[in-house]
């Protein structure tokens, strides 16, 4: 994998929507955009709000563990395991490698409403309704755009664990969420409110109930030191 399809997938997968009585844990399968435009498939795991872990099947050798206050991202190389803390990732890509669109909310710049339009629908067999999102946009322009929320327990708290871990990656690249986006998560959590679908940006394709194992959230190797390898055959840049 090289390091600009590992920054893709890093930034695909903490930041795919700022959402904010935990469940007993539990996974969702979510089709999403990476930053650069391209279609993506993102699993989700989560055992409690300190255990997140973020994988995809497009990276099938890299995922991203969130335990407590910190992140990793984890890759294999051959049957050697790499464990490298986030923030010290994103500060050897530095700044100018970060890219300009992590999310598809990064856009709300401004939050106008969210209003419920008494329409049904059903996503991923979870029955939601429908909102109407109106906001002002980065360049000063209104937007307006459908999203399917439910009151599901799980995919709720899936959603703040994930907002957590973005926002923290999202500051450590020096880059601060725009205040719609951020009036946003507060509002859908407000109403315990998980999203379903986010226009045609964000869809949930699955949801499995079931607890993960203990061993998804551990740390196949203590976290490494030092710069990115640099290794014959792997096509890290």
């Amino acid at each position: 994998m090289s390091l600009s399809s590992l920054r893709r997938f890093a930034f695909a997968a903490v930041c795919l929507i700022p959402l904010p009585a935990w469940a007993a844990g539990g996974s969702a399968v979510l089709q999403t955009h990476d930053p650069d435009g391209n279609e993506i498939v993102v699993q989700l795991e989560f055992s409690d709000p300190q255990h997140l872990r973020l994988s995809s099947q497009a990276y099938p050798q890299a995922y991203l563990l969130m335990l407590g206050q910190n992140s990793y991202n984890v890759m294999q190389f051959g049957n050697f395991p790499l464990v490298i803390d986030t923030d010290d990732m994103i500060a050897q890509m530095g700044q100018g490698q970060m890219p300009p669109t992590p999310a598809p909310t990064d856009d709300i710049r401004e939050l106008i409403a969210l209003t419920p339009t008494g329409e049904k629908e059903t996503v991923a067999g979870v029955a939601g309704e429908r909102y109407r999102l109106r906001y002002v946009d980065g360049a000063q322009q209104q937007r307006e755009e459908v999203v399917v929320a439910s009151r599901d327990a799980l995919l709720h708290n899936l959603s703040l664990s994930l907002y957590q871990l973005g926002t923290r990656m999202a500051k450590s690249a020096g880059i601060q969420p725009p205040a719609g986006s951020e009036r946003l998560a507060r509002e859908l959590d407000s109403k315990g409110l998980g999203l379903l679908r986010f226009g045609d940006r964000l869809r949930v394709l699955k949801v499995d109930r079931t607890a993960p194992a203990a061993a998804r959230f551990e740390l196949p190797a203590p976290p490494g030191e030092g710069s990115l390898p640099s290794l014959p055959g792997f096509g890290l840049e």
